[in-house]
């Protein structure tokens, strides 16, 4: 059974059994009310006769001795219909509409323990009898006293029957509103049992529109949250495969292109006789692969330790490790032609030496690749902030491919990175040494003037605070 109709069917019965039960109780109440004055009417008329009956005792103590209808006369005394009997249950006068031994009346309590009443319906009548011992002088008997109430019992039927009607006029006039009502709650259930099928079939983009601050709209709010959570997810997801399948094709073929040269110049050293000059050449390609094959798996051993082994970084002073790095870059640039310029403002910033060495390394081999004339390295401070820039006046990065150039085995220009021995794993070195760091890594290019790599570590001491 769906919600919607469990729902409608929970109401329709609340609301029949709630408005049934408190139309019973009003009646009841009403009914019970109307009676308890016929009673106290009854109990008045009985008081009233038996006052009458003690004056006959009063004035003519052998009045009930006596038989004919002097007896019978005596009736219109009283102010309703009336038995007397002896106490040895002799029957004496009776004008009620049910004889004394029909009766069978139960005690309760009254003036005293004796008294007693009955509710009596005989041919569509009702009546009250009540009964109690009389006592005048040396004569006793019992007095029986009977008061119609057939408008109460009447009235109740009526409002019974009344009841019924307006029960079931309310009843089917409910049914649309409950139907309205119960299509509001469910409704925006309904949304997002849709929109959870949408994402399970494929189409993470869709939302609920949430309005409203009850608990159905905190659920589509919560809902899409999640969805953009799981929209997220699916994407980095992609965004991983997709990044492992381009590894895995890139790597087979920078050591299928490498190897097949290898095995071509062997196999041509090992099947013929070549001149001097052949055999030095050949052996120049064999060196040159040799040597791309080793910068590949060196590289490639960097980034599995990296992504394996826990680093302790340690407060150092920029300024005394570069100064312990320019001794390394300056023959590299000298070397292609590559003035270094050097800018840094004095600070302290929590680094492992060896991978900032690295990073700082990879960075400037990229510049110099770039057919730069000049690199500059710039370090300033920014509140608590320390940024290192290094930037370079060479070709440059397209802008469309500077989102990519993170990526594993990712060159923008593949022939001159080949021939420089490159494999495309640089960079991808560089940003997980930034993320060890909790850095921030930056990359900006017009594509011709040059590139520019900012790195912001976060946190750094200067020397005036030490």
């Amino acid at each position: 059974m769906k919600l919607f109709h469990k729902i409608f069917l929970c109401f329709v019965i609340i609301f029949g059994i709630t408005f049934q039960a408190a139309g019973y109780l009003l009646v009841n109440f009403a009914y019970q009310n109307a009676v308890e004055q016929q009673k106290k009417l009854a109990f008045q008329n009985f008081q009233y006769n038996k006052y009458i009956l003690q004056s006959v005792l009063y004035s003519e103590p052998e009045f009930f001795a006596q038989e004919g209808d002097g007896i019978a006369g005596i009736a219109g005394s009283f102010s309703v219909p009336v038995a007397v009997y002896g106490i040895d249950g002799k029957y004496f006068f009776s004008n009620l509409a049910a004889q004394p031994g029909e009766l069978a009346l139960d005690k309760s309590i009254g003036e005293d323990d004796r008294i007693a009443y009955r509710i009596y319906e005989k041919a569509g009548e009702s009546y009250i009898f009540v009964c109690d011992y009389v006592r005048q002088g040396e004569k006793e008997m019992y007095l029986i006293t009977q008061t119609e109430i057939s408008s109460t019992i009447d009235a109740q039927k009526s409002m019974i029957a009344y009841f019924q009607k307006v029960y079931f006029v309310l009843i089917c006039v409910s049914f649309p509103v409950i139907f309205v009502l119960t299509k509001a709650v469910t409704s925006p259930i309904k949304k997002v049992g849709k929109a959870a099928s949408r994402i399970a079939g494929g189409e993470y983009s869709g939302r609920i529109s949430a309005k409203g601050k009850d608990e159905i709209s905190e659920l589509a709010a919560d809902f899409n949250r999640m969805a953009e959570q799981v929209e997220e997810t699916v994407a980095q997801l992609s965004n991983v495969a997709r990044q492992k399948e381009d590894f895995a094709a890139n790597f087979a073929h920078e050591l299928k292109t490498p190897l097949t040269s290898v095995i071509g110049y062997a196999d041509m050293l090992y099947q013929r006789e070549l001149p001097r000059e052949q055999v030095k050449a050949a052996a120049g390609y064999i060196l040159n692969e040799g040597m791309r094959l080793e910068t590949l798996s060196l590289k490639l051993m960097d980034l599995f330790v990296l992504d394996k082994q826990d680093f302790i970084l340690e407060r150092m002073s920029v300024q005394e490790m570069f100064e312990n790095l320019r001794q390394g870059m300056e023959p590299v640039c000298e070397k292609n032609g590559a003035a270094l310029h050097m800018a840094l403002e004095e600070g302290r910033i929590e680094v492992d030496f060896d991978l900032f060495k690295t990073m700082i390394l990879n960075l400037a081999d990229n510049a110099v690749k770039a057919d730069c004339k000049d690199i500059w390295i710039l370090g300033e401070q920014n509140r608590r902030d320390y940024r290192i820039t290094i930037k370079d006046n060479g070709k440059g990065i397209p802008p469309e491919e500077l989102g990519r150039i993170t990526e594993a085995f990712y060159m923008v220009d593949k022939s001159r990175s080949r021939r420089q021995h490159g494999a495309g794993l640089g960079m991808a070195l560089v940003s997980k040494i930034v993320e060890i760091h909790r850095a921030e890594m930056a990359i900006e290019s017009d594509g011709k003037t040059g590139t520019a790599v900012s790195i912001l570590f976060h946190n750094f001491t200067t020397m005036t605070q030490l």
